[in-house]
């Protein structure tokens, strides 16, 4: 990748500046999805920045550990445990079972793509077993990076869970990006998750801060943002840092589709304003085809019940026409801590009682 944003926010160009200047202008974000970007150069490529990957890198020995370690926390909690098991042609990692179900438990260190991820689970589904998907060689860093295989496995179990020692710990949280998701990282003793535990958790503060470098860093102009953003937000008399707050709301169902957040939420926005008489299913089918990405039933279903409850819970009309469009930065930033503060208080409120 020959461009990245530097810690100033300017672009900075690998073929016009040496890497010694460029070096002096880290740490880099991607101009695209906003990720962690580094400096690299080899012999057959010249200068470039290449994303940060965080797993599926991992040695085969520790795999192997985690496999072994998996089985012996199952083992404890009163699993019969088989590895290496071949179920209708494919190998699972590990079979646990007790007296009330029977799970494959998926280890996994390599890269998997989505497709092939959806293709094990259905396999494995159709024969009748639940299927856990862990992220081997994954640290439960506070701002974690996730491959597509696992922004699948949190849209179907609304958590990952990562092996890390003997112990196991699970992820929930809301994505921010095309990578990176924010939420907690919880020690658990079994494979269950609620939907709704995302927001048990939620923290403004932090949310609120990630929301805030997204009005603040310059949008980078490629084609598709040109075309599904600033062609239609700028004759509205409208720039894209003074959305309004709920164009940046934190929502798990974004898990399920390959489209960074926020840019989902302000192309949703903009449709609902254009076509107000459209139902909220067509608008949230054409948001994800617009992108070029053809959505799943269960995500527009999903996706719209999560949306209109959280518009709900903010006492927010889901008539985007209504939501409030700031005038200033300032009053964008105040009115997302407002917003949110108010939310946190709510759900902590909730789950107290």
């Amino acid at each position: 990748m020959r461009y990245a944003i530097g810690r100033t926010g300017e672009y900075v160009d690998t073929r016009i500046t040496n890497r010694r200047q460029i070096e002096a202008l880290a740490p880099f974000s991607c101009p695209d999805c906003h990720e962690r970007v580094i400096l690299k150069e080899g012999v057959k490529r010249r200068l470039h920045f290449a994303h940060v990957h965080s797993c599926g890198r991992g040695e085969s020995t520790g795999h192997q550990q985690d496999k072994w370690n998996v089985r012996q926390w199952l083992q404890q909690r009163g699993y019969a445990v088989d590895q290496e098991v071949t179920v209708g042609g494919r190998r699972a990692d590990l079979v646990a079972s007790n007296d009330t179900e029977t799970l494959i438990v998926e280890v996994q260190a390599s890269p998997l793509d989505a497709e092939t991820y959806w293709q094990r689970t259905a396999h494995y589904t159709g024969a009748g077993f639940q299927v856990v998907w862990l992220a081997s060689g994954m640290r439960p860093d506070p701002v974690p990076a996730f491959s597509p295989w696992m922004r699948a496995e949190l849209a179907r179990k609304h958590a990952l869970f990562v092996p890390a020692g003997r112990q196991l710990y699970r992820f929930v949280g809301c994505p921010t990006s095309l990578r990176r998701g924010q939420g907690n990282w919880v020690p658990v003793d079994n494979f269950n998750a609620s939907p709704f535990e995302p927001y048990y958790r939620f923290d403004a503060h932090r949310w609120t801060q990630r929301v805030r470098r997204s009005r603040v860093t310059p949008p980078y102009p490629t084609a598709v943002y040109r075309r599904l953003v600033l062609e239609r937000l700028y004759p509205l008399g409208m720039l894209p840092s003074l959305l309004p707050t709920c164009c940046y709301l934190p929502l798990p169902a974004l898990w399920g589709i390959h489209i960074h957040p926020f840019d989902f939420q302000v192309v949703l926005y903009l449709n609902r304003r254009s076509f107000p008489n459209d139902s909220v299913k067509w608008s949230i089918e054409k948001t994800c085809l617009q992108f070029g990405v053809t959505p799943t039933s269960d995500f527009l279903e999903v996706f719209e019940v999560q949306w209109k409850q959280l518009l709900n819970v903010f006492d927010v009309s889901p008539d985007v026409k209504e939501w409030p469009v700031p005038r200033t930065l300032e009053a964008a930033l105040q009115s997302d801590v407002r917003l949110f503060q108010g939310f946190q208080r709510f759900m902590a409120k909730s789950y107290t009682n």
